[in-house]
């Protein structure tokens, strides 16, 4: 039996209390795996779907999320009931090889709505069970939403922003996510390696994001867009709509988007020319009646750091 536990290869994976290695984080998993830990064994589905510390590899991915739900684990065979869209599984490593990874990965259809700021909806995008399951995962992560303090380069929460967000990283992320993540990027038509980490965001009743803008500055930003490139692109999708009121509005054109249950909107922070649109300012307006939930998932121009 290894010496090293579960939580010194989640140490590995994300700095916590360890030097981030997560070559090292990844063999660990695997050697617990090995030994009958569940826990682990779906956690290296996480790892090798996400190619962190590795290559990518969903067969792995699958085989391993197979392994923890046989083990019992739970939260692996939840994922496989998402999954393949079936809640009387028994035969768990049978499940997982039956998963269809590309009608989960590939792009939806999407249509232009307005042309100048380039706004996209793709309706049907995440059918109720995939949306549910999200905001299932994200509502213990909901921290205070922050923005952009220029005085320090840090966030800070402030009265134009007042819902929540729950932010995903490899200890958070699951199988599903990272499908979304995928069915993002083709639908997007970019690569998944340039998406930010994955963001749900909560706003109760009365809860707003006062007008922005989601493109870095370059007068402000330029170290960090010469290294990690601009925020090119937004893609949102509506998790619920048992809510008043509450829409995505851009002021300058005098447009606003409220989709239903599923339905995503992208819309390109910069113009042809690859320059800040500043026509793309929007808000996030308080919803009525009901918690809004949405996903976002902000695109850059070059690859991110996994995990």
């Amino acid at each position: 039996m290894s010496a090293r536990s579960f939580e010194d290869a989640m140490g590995l994976l994300t700095r916590n209390g360890q030097p981030l290695d997560p070559v090292a984080g990844g063999r660990l998993l695997e050697t617990l795996a090995h030994e009958g830990d569940a826990r682990a064994a779906e956690r290296l589905a996480v790892v090798s779907g996400a190619g962190f510390g590795r290559a990518v590899d969903w067969e792995a991915a699958l085989r391993w999320l197979g392994a923890a739900a046989e083990g019992g684990y739970e939260l692996a065979r939840k994922q496989l009931r998402l999954l393949t869209g079936r809640s009387d599984l028994e035969d768990w490593n049978s499940a997982s090889r039956s998963v269809d990874i590309d009608a989960w990965a590939g792009a939806r259809p999407i249509r232009t709505v307005v042309g100048s700021p380039r706004v996209e909806v793709a309706a049907s995008f995440m059918d109720a069970a995939c949306c549910a399951w999200v905001m299932e995962r994200a509502a213990p992560l909901q921290t205070a939403a922050t923005v952009y303090n220029p005085s320090n380069a840090q966030g800070m929460q402030h009265d134009t922003r007042t819902n929540t967000v729950a932010l995903f990283t490899i200890a958070s992320l699951d199988v599903p996510t990272l499908l979304i993540r995928e069915r993002i990027s083709n639908t997007a038509g970019v690569p998944v390696t340039n998406l930010e980490r994955f963001n749900v965001l909560r706003y109760l009743p009365g809860q707003r994001f006062a007008d922005h803008v989601d493109f870095l500055d370059p007068a402000m930003f330029e170290r960090e867009i010469a290294e990690r490139g601009q925020r090119v692109a937004t893609f949102l999708v509506y998790l619920n709509q048992d809510y008043q009121e509450g829409e995505t509005s851009f002021s300058r054109i005098q447009k606003g988007f409220r989709g239903r249950t599923g339905d995503a909107l992208l819309f390109r922070n910069v113009d042809a020319q690859g320059q800040p649109d500043r026509l793309t300012l929007h808000e996030g307006r308080p919803p009525v009646g009901g918690e809004k939930w949405l996903l976002s998932q902000f695109i850059r121009d070059k690859a991110q750091a996994t995990g």
